[in-house]
């Protein structure tokens, strides 16, 4: 009996592989400079992988924020060492998850950059939809449409955000959601010509207007499914390519 009680309790210690999984993949974010400005990093323990999304120029106008991809060298006591690919050549960081501060090191010689250390805060992942909007984007929701390959809408109703992705390495589409109603979503998107989506939860179709006067652009509805929302995650393996 005692036996069996302790691996029971053994077994209730033990993150389970659902919350090992969630602790792999999160965002931190990390306030520097003066006057004091926010930027924003998004790690994949498993894949080795950061996005990082630099300050903006402009604090009122959120203007002025890149994003570049990274790879993690290290992750041992709690710190996350990682490297930003940047041109003409790179920048070493660490995150301490245990104090949640991010360390920029200096200089050997303090004269050019002191090392700085800037106070963070952990966050669930960021959305794909989160680049360069100025509010958090709360309860994003992820479709992908299976039957025509690598595609997929990410929507928002409360930021009216949306974006779609074609291809691994393709072009992303900004658009924005103009209508909610029982289970569907309408979006307007900003491809090469404007063109209306609706997202139909019940049925799992995606649904894209054709084009009065259009042939080359007809009505199409495809099959669909909802999937775990795109994080920013998605755009390391773009940048890792370039």
């Amino acid at each position: 009996m005692n036996r069996l009680l302790g691996l029971a309790l053994i077994c209730f210690l033990m993150p389970t592989s659902d919350r090992a999984a969630a602790s792999d993949l999160f965002s931190v974010r990390c306030e520097g400079g003066a006057p004091v400005r926010p930027y924003f990093a998004t790690f994949d323990i498993d894949a080795k992988a950061v996005v990082f999304e630099t300050p903006p120029i402009d604090v009122e106008t959120n203007f002025g924020i890149n994003v570049h991809s990274g790879e993690i060298i290290s992750t041992n006591d709690g710190k996350i060492e990682f490297i930003l690919h940047v041109r003409p050549g790179r920048i070493d960081l660490i995150f301490d998850r245990n104090r949640k501060t991010m360390t920029w090191p200096g200089f050997d010689d303090p004269t050019f950059r002191p090392t700085l250390t800037h106070q963070c805060t952990v966050t669930p992942p960021r959305s794909i939809l989160s680049f360069r909007v100025r509010e958090p984007i709360q309860h994003p929701i992820s479709v992908r449409c299976e039957d025509a390959g690598y595609m997929y809408f990410t929507m928002d109703a409360a930021s009216k955000q949306a974006i779609f992705e074609r291809g691994k390495e393709g072009r992303l589409y900004r658009g924005e959601v103009t209508d909610v109603r029982d289970d569907e979503i309408t979006l307007s998107m900003n491809f090469d010509v404007p063109r209306q989506v609706v997202w139909n939860k019940s049925r799992q179709t995606i649904t894209i207007e054709g084009i009065d006067g259009d042939s080359s652009r007809p009505r199409g509805v495809m099959q669909c499914q909802e999937v775990a929302p795109r994080t920013m995650m998605v755009y390391h393996a773009r940048l890792w390519r370039r």
